[in-house]
């Protein structure tokens, strides 16, 4: 049988013993909200490079904060 090779859950599962539980969900929401600035605002950037108008931060608008 094959044994999976997942890089991120092994870093998390580390992560996990090293920290416990409270610190790895911090770690993963920070690594989560990395990965939306970085990448879904990155292609809101280069769409709107190539023509697109589309608003960064619809739903901050839409409360009055920005």
């Amino acid at each position: 049988m094959k044994k999976w090779n997942w890089p991120i859950a092994r870093k998390i599962k580390q992560y996990y013993d090293a920290n416990g539980l409270v610190k790895t969900i911090l770690y993963i929401i920070l690594i989560l909200i990395g990965l939306k600035v970085v990448v879904l605002n990155g292609i809101i950037f280069i769409l709107n490079l190539l023509g697109a108008s589309i608003e960064y931060a619809p739903i901050l608008k839409s409360l009055g904060i920005l």
